[in-house]
């Protein structure tokens, strides 16, 4: 026969059904008493009346396995701080428990496309059914909003942000936090500051990805992501020209020195295809296989350009049409990347 604390031991493992965490992390067992062949439990659950058989019996049968044969087990309330501070941890994009996948899109230099390779990844994961957050973490530079046409801006709940939903994407960007017009003049600790709170603070409902577009180079943002993020999954995006490809292979050295993963490199603006269907290469060639070889990792896919179709209300958007060629090329990526992660 067990003693209280071999008891009290194998009930650690034991899951609460609501909030799918063990009664060691709630602290959830009240009391074990052992009296002869009887077995007195008294647990404290989220809500003791959900799924109260099965979590009984799986108990029963746990204890039987050892000899336990007569087994009483009263259930009570977990107290309500307790239950929203579980709840809270659970929600955090950064907590332990959580199984969201980070994705940051980096470059070395501005202007090669990065804000547009991560809005388009991110819908493309979205149309292949996935959960997805997009995080516009480009403090200076910061242009989700206006590529996803939303003006709107996220509201607040339990002091907690509430993303926007566009494409079926939640949306988190800076702009919500400046006066319209207004430039971002912020040294570093204010930037990590920033970024602590999209990352703590924002209720991002458990996406299965986070796309965070950072801003180019290695400045402070990017460490404050690397440091944030222990691990953490990025893409390299270049243009042809061998400049862009050179500052681009930094961003990656930096990663890697930080033990980031790099799922890949994109070339982006890689030609342009004129009105016969001849390929005319403005930027030059080899930037993107320059930047794969430095960094030892795949060239995963190149986009020419192409301007996106005006939608009804003759807005140009940054997003490409899931059935345009350009819209094919990302949801061709965004397969990949799920399949490596």
């Amino acid at each position: 026969m067990l003693n209280e604390q071999q008891i009290t031991k194998l009930l650690h493992r034991v899951s609460d059904p609501v909030l799918e965490a063990t009664l060691l992390e709630t602290d959830g067992i009240i009391g074990v008493d052992v009296t002869n062949n009887s077995v007195d439990i008294q647990i404290a659950l989220a809500d003791p009346e959900q799924q109260t058989d099965v979590f009984t019996a799986n108990i029963q049968e746990l204890l039987g396995q050892f000899g336990c044969e007569e087994i009483q087990i009263e259930l009570s309330y977990l107290p309500t701080q307790t239950v929203a501070k579980l709840l809270e941890a659970r929600n955090n994009i950064l907590s332990p428990e959580s199984k969201t996948q980070f994705i940051a899109v980096a470059s070395g230099k501005g202007g090669v496309g990065k804000s547009t390779v991560a809005a388009n990844l991110a819908v493309s994961l979205k149309r292949l059914g996935k959960k997805v957050g997009l995080l516009d973490a480009d403090i200076y530079g910061f242009s989700l909003p206006a590529l996803l046409g939303t003006s709107e801006s996220p509201q607040t709940k339990n002091d907690r942000i509430i993303p926007i939903t566009t494409y079926g994407v939640q949306l988190v960007s800076m702009e919500s936090f400046v006066d319209e017009g207004e430039p971002v003049i912020w040294r570093g600790p204010m930037l990590g500051k920033m970024i602590k709170m999209f990352l703590e603070d924002v209720d991002w409902n458990s996406p299965d990805y986070l796309i965070i577009d950072l801003p180019p180079g290695t400045g402070d943002v990017a460490l404050d992501i690397h440091t944030l993020l222990p691990t953490c999954n990025e893409l390299i995006v270049t243009t042809p020209h061998q400049a862009a490809a050179t500052v681009a292979a930094r961003a990656g050295i930096m990663a890697k020195k930080n033990e980031h993963h790099i799922l890949g490199v994109i070339e982006n603006l890689s030609y342009y295809q004129d009105a016969n269907g001849r390929e005319v290469y403005l930027f030059g060639r080899g930037g993107g296989e320059k930047v794969a070889n430095e960094l030892k990792v795949e060239l995963l896919e190149k986009f020419p350009i192409e301007q996106p179709i005006q939608n009804e209300n003759g807005y140009l958007s940054g997003i490409y049409d899931e059935g345009t060629r350009q819209g094919k090329r990302f949801l061709t990526l965004a397969e990949k990347i799920n399949h490596y992660l």
